[in-house]
């Protein structure tokens, strides 16, 4: 039996197929495949020793800004291949207006896969100092149809920047509530399942009363973020609401960034017990390998560590789990035979650095998930 690549002796990740171990992974094609017991043969310098290494299923890094060609904030996804992430969700950088030329001159384009959230605002998220205008006299309810309608298979659903000095304060519960109702017209419409993504730092409205707004599989992003009201209860633990928002289906996403996160709101909620259920960057031009914030999605992987949490539950919220969001459960996010070879190798190394939060606040880190290697549908980048 022929293989394209033989990856040796790695110590192989794999949530989503309950595995933890040293083994070998076999390549043929786009695809990993199982010799079940039979000789393979590879050509010798296509046979790569792991030994020491870290192998995972390539990243998917739910949360980034990668219309690059359209927005001040975003990076060329392409350079994500180079951290391990194989998988991309741009974030709501476009909107209606500018959708289809995000397609056209990067989705396209790029090598990485791309799928991405479409932002209410028909000008997407152009500039930091540009905010979005989420009045919902200004929806365009049957331009969003129309995109839906033709990229359906790339549109995960829409996004809402819901932060003071973005949304007036005194409208932002209507916003809200016109933009769950928006995902709902739409879904009609269109027949596709439509999450709302919703950025809820320093939200005039209290995080469990926002929380309890969204709907089953919308997405409450940056849940970890101090400004104005974050997850916590008064009393310490988590705020009620937000416990009966997961019991009902909303799923938390960390989406880091440089103004999103608060260790002394991460400490308090892992000692709760209340973990994330997808770990992503919030990548921009402003973090990426520049800021001591984020830098890449490895280096929040290795701060999770020093947060307690370990490697294979941290790596399950950046694989296995945006893969199952993605609808793409079997075929991304795993390394069992049969799925695409989207294949990241890393050295976890003795390392000493610091992360910083929005506040200045800075934790000490021992450890760092270092790239080595991506394979990106069977091929090495």
């Amino acid at each position: 039996m022929k293989a394209d690549y033989i990856l040796r002796g790695g110590r192989v990740i794999d949530s989503a197929a309950g595995s933890d171990e040293i083994r070998d992974l076999y390549i043929r094609g786009s695809r990993l495949f199982d010799p079940d017991g039979e000789a393979v043969e590879c050509l010798p310098e296509r046979t790569i020793d792991l030994s020491g290494c870290v192998v995972t299923p390539g990243l998917i890094d739910y949360h980034a800004h990668v219309f690059h060609t359209g927005s001040n904030i975003a990076i060329r996804p392409d350079l994500l291949l180079h951290q391990g992430t194989t998988t991309v969700v741009d974030a709501g950088t476009a909107g209606r207006a500018n959708y289809e030329a995000f397609e056209t001159d990067v989705i396209r384009k790029a090598r990485i896969g791309i799928r991405a959230y479409l932002n209410i605002d028909s000008r997407g998220q152009e500039d930091a100092a540009r905010p979005e205008n989420f009045d919902p006299a200004l929806f365009d309810r049957e331009g969003m149809r129309a995109l839906i309608m033709r990229y359906g298979a790339q549109l995960l659903g829409l996004k809402l920047r819901l932060s003071r000095g973005i949304v007036p304060e005194k409208k932002a519960a209507e916003i809200l509530r016109e933009s769950v109702a928006l995902a709902d017209w739409l879904q009609e419409r269109t027949g596709k399942r439509l999450r709302l993504c919703v950025h809820v730092t320093d939200s005039p409205i209290p995080a469990g009363v926002l929380a309890s707004m969204l709907r089953p599989g919308d997405i409450f992003c940056h849940c970890f973020q101090g400004k104005g009201s974050p997850i916590l209860a008064e009393n310490g633990g988590i705020d009620d609401d937000v416990l009966r928002a997961r019991e009902r289906g909303v799923l938390f996403d960390a989406a880091n960034g440089r103004g999103n996160f608060s260790l002394s709101v991460a400490r308090e909620a892992l000692r709760a017990g209340f973990l994330p259920d997808i770990i992503s960057s919030d990548l921009t031009v402003s973090t990426f390998y520049k800021s001591s914030h984020v830098r890449s999605l490895p280096h929040v992987i290795s701060k999770y560590l020093s947060l307690g949490l370990s490697l294979p539950e941290i790596l399950r919220r950046c694989t296995e789990t945006p893969a199952k969001l993605l609808g793409e459960e079997g075929e991304l996010g795993t390394l069992r035979p049969g799925a695409v070879a989207d294949v990241a190798v890393f050295h976890l190394t003795e390392q000493t650095w610091e992360q910083e939060d929005f506040r200045g606040e800075r934790i000490h880190c021992e450890q760092l998930l270092v790239p080595q290697m991506t394979f990106l549908g069977g091929r090495p980048i």
